[in-house]
This record gives C-alpha cells, sequence and structure tokens, in this order.
C-alpha cells in the first residue's frame, strides 16, 4: 500500500465541494486505488482554503497510470501542476466505523530528526496508530513514511469531527471513494 496526495490552496472551497459532488463518483472504480479522500478545508486562522485529495493505492502501477490520465491532466488544467507527495506504509488499520463514510480527516506531518532512530520511530507510531482503533467513529488510521524529506505523516479519518492532536490540520471529507475496500468489505 502506498499513499499519495498534492494540494492547491483555493481563494474559496465552496466551488471545491461543487465539483467534487460532480466528479467524485468517478473515482469509484479506479483500477488499484484502494481509498480516495477528497479533502478540503474552509479558510481559517491566516490559512487559506484548501483542496488536497489524499489517495492509498494498493499498487504503485495504479498511482503511476493516475498521474498519466485524463483526469489528471484534468487537475493540472485546472490548478496547475502540483508537487505530488508519497509515503510507503508503515501502518494502516481499520476503525470501528470503516463500512461507514467518514466526515473529517486530521492528519499531521512528524519530522524525523538524524539522530533518531529510525525503525524504533516508525515502530512507536505503528503501535500509537494501532491503539486508535477502537475509538468511536474512527474509519482508518495510516502511518507513512517520506524519505525526501525525513518525515512521517498520518492521516485519520473520522465519522464526527475529532478533537485535534498537536500539529494536526482537520480536512472535510467532502467524498470518499473506496473501490478496492468496498471490495474488501464486500459493499
Amino acid at each position: 500500500m502506498f499513499a499519495m496526495q498534492y494540494g492547491f490552496d483555493v481563494p474559496d472551497a465552496e466551488p471545491v465541494r461543487a465539483r467534487v459532488r460532480e466528479i467524485g463518483s468517478r473515482f469509484d472504480q479506479l483500477p488499484g486505488l484502494y481509498t480516495k479522500a477528497f479533502l478540503v478545508a474552509d479558510a481559517a486562522d491566516a490559512s487559506p482554503a484548501r483542496y488536497t485529495p489524499f489517495y492509498l493505492w494498493d499498487e504503485l502501477d495504479g498511482m503511476s497510470d493516475f498521474l498519466m490520465s485524463d483526469a489528471f491532466r484534468a487537475v493540472v488544467a485546472k490548478y496547475g501542476r502540483p508537487i505530488v507527495q508519497r509515503w510507503n506504509k508503515v501502518a494502516f488499520f481499520k476503525g470501528t466505523a470503516i463500512a461507514q463514510t467518514p466526515a473529517f480527516a486530521t492528519q499531521q506531518f512528524i519530522d524525523i530528526p538524524a539522530d533518531v532512530d529510525l525503525a524504533q520511530l516508525c515502530e512507536l507510531n505503528a503501535t500509537d496508530a494501532e491503539a486508535m482503533i477502537c475509538e468511536h467513529g474512527l474509519h482508518s488510521v495510516f502511518v507513512g513514511l517520506d524519505t525526501n524529506n525525513w518525515k512521517l505523516m498520518k492521516i485519520s479519518l473520522w465519522q464526527e469531527r475529532p478533537a485535534l492532536s498537536h500539529g494536526a490540520k482537520i480536512f472535510e471529507v467532502a467524498h470518499l471513494s473506496a473501490p478496492a475496500l468496498k471490495k474488501e468489505l464486500g459493499i
């Protein structure tokens, strides 16, 4: 499993939400896609509105095929060519609300200093993520490793607005496409 994300600051999040309502279901059958969370945040606290879809892929071929597709060309035409971040899976856990559509996401980035034992840090974050699986309303949690910038990224999807942990940002999940997950769950 691999994660991918790109994002754009936008003047207003409402047109993004309208666009997601229009195109979101097009991703419900995308080959190789485990899930795509269409993440949107309104402007707040001097931060601009943001659209930043988050993808989990079962295989690298699916991710590569998408980046070469007409769908991604349309993203580039509308917003410009983004920097595409990628993470290798450290941990992925399904919560008690995995069969429900999440409404919110929290995302946190954790710097990895050069003197920190990478294996220990990844194990600690995987253990913390696993401990979340019984939390009420948790859909799923993913921890990924970015070896270009030496950061961990933790994202969790929720049924209800969660309390924010230190350094986390909250997003609305405007739509969730989950072709591989739904097949796995028999939905």
